[in-house]
């Protein structure tokens, strides 16, 4: 009985590790009326487990500046279940990453990193991520499946 036990372990182990690698396809889910029309995203690697820290890179021209009572949210759906859920100051995010308030307008890479409260499974997830700036207009929007 142990044994079965033992080989369970470790195929979940071999498959996670086998899987951690595949890239999640990300698209822009935004109207050409947010502030960053041409959004693009990679994060840092594509696996992360409660506790840990989520990195991304977001790219794209910014029509206007970020300002102040911008929020982050960042969802993860498996199986059509909620396993993540990030709800955050986007000033906070930028400024813990070395980034002066407000962000001008003008081509933009950012690199930002959130301290994950869920899990984030790479087969059969669905995230999306938007950004919301302090005026209410839609700074991005990025969803992956």
């Amino acid at each position: 009985m142990k044994s079965a036990a033992i080989i369970a372990i470790v195929a979940t182990a071999l498959l996670a590790v086998s899987t951690k690698a595949t890239p999640l396809v990300w698209s822009n889910c935004a109207t050409s009326s947010t502030l960053v029309p041409d959004a693009s995203f990679k994060m840092d690697g594509e696996w992360s487990c409660l506790g840990e820290k989520v990195c991304r890179n977001l790219t794209g021209n910014l029509q206007s500046p970020i300002v102040q009572g911008a929020k982050l949210n960042f969802a993860v759906k498996y199986l059509g279940r909620v396993t993540g859920n990030f709800n955050g100051d986007l000033w906070a995010i930028l400024a813990e990453s070395g980034y002066n308030c407000p962000i001008p307008p003008a081509p933009k890479t950012f690199h930002a990193c959130i301290n994950w409260n869920g899990v984030f499974p790479n087969i059969g997830n669905k995230v999306t991520m938007n950004a919301v700036n302090g005026d209410g207009s839609t700074v991005f929007c990025q969803f992956s499946k």
